[in-house]
């Protein structure tokens, strides 16, 4: 009897340390991106597209909220162009990931561009929040992640003024050496 109140005992604190534990993503399933943007394999598993945040995901980007989003204003859409994705490139990348944002044609202004890269325990590794000047429709912009080699998730959103985190995007990159 003493034995299995032991057992019972071991089995529950098990359990309890798997929920206490840290919360992990998968990382590996990378799309291969080329320096122009255009996609070289994907494992169409979702990545890259627009999609809505977990209260986790969103609280990643809580110390970024602090970002002056005055004088910004939010496009009509943002285009996912080519063929519905808007992701970074080249992937993997050596130093300097790109990223190209479209928005509806005739749109002119400034946006708040913000990024959490995070390792597969949902740790945040780099933050950037910057402002971007859209003009004519389009902004390229190209950043400078101050992360180790490996696999990582960078989850992306885009705000203005009158709408905080109004796109929000996500998919998985490789810094390699």
């Amino acid at each position: 009897m003493c034995f299995l109140f032991s057992a019972l005992i071991i089995v529950t604190s098990c359990g309890k340390k798997d929920k206490i534990g840290t919360a992990t993503i998968d990382v590996s399933k990378q799309w291969s991106i080329d320096g122009l943007g255009n996609i070289i394999s994907s494992p169409g598993d979702g990545q890259w597209q627009p999609t809505q945040f977990t209260a986790q995901e969103l609280n990643l980007f809580g110390s970024l909220d602090t970002a002056n989003l005055s004088g910004t204003t939010t496009p009509g859409s943002v285009v996912q162009y080519p063929s519905g994705y808007i992701s970074t490139y080249p992937n993997p990348f050596a130093t300097f990931p790109a990223l190209s944002l479209r928005f509806n044609s005739g749109y002119s202004g400034q946006i708040i561009f913000k990024c959490v890269i995070v390792d597969s325990t949902m740790t945040p590794q780099f933050k950037l929040a910057t402002r971007l000047i859209v003009s004519n429709s389009t902004v390229n912009m190209v950043f400078n992640p101050t992360i180790p080699v490996g696999r990582f998730r960078l989850f992306f959103t885009l705000s203005a003024q009158s709408n905080p985190h109004f796109y929000k995007n996500w998919g998985n990159i490789q810094k390699k050496p």
